[in-house]
């Protein structure tokens, strides 16, 4: 749910990645209501990573929980395995 200016960043320090990211921040949590990861309780998006193929379809998705890290250089890896 990070801002279309956060991900701007985040792209430009993997050297320009060239496909877009989704920035869920306005209207709040809307994609993340839709694909099941908003959590009521706390009024926030559950920290997850969904990757979606040119035709719409989820091709991976993981969910480390809201206080659960990520690394990013795995989820660059997995970009570049998705997009063979």
């Amino acid at each position: 749910m990070d801002s279309k200016f956060s991900h701007k960043a985040w792209a430009q320090g993997f050297s320009g990645i060239n496909y877009p990211l989704l920035a869920d921040f306005h209207p709040k949590g809307a994609v993340a209501k839709a694909y099941g990861l908003w959590l009521d309780g706390p009024g926030i998006g559950d920290r997850a990573t969904v990757m979606i193929g040119k035709d719409g379809k989820v091709l991976w998705a993981e969910s480390v929980g809201p206080g659960g890290a990520r690394v990013p250089g795995d989820l660059l890896t997995k970009a570049k395995e998705l997009a063979q």
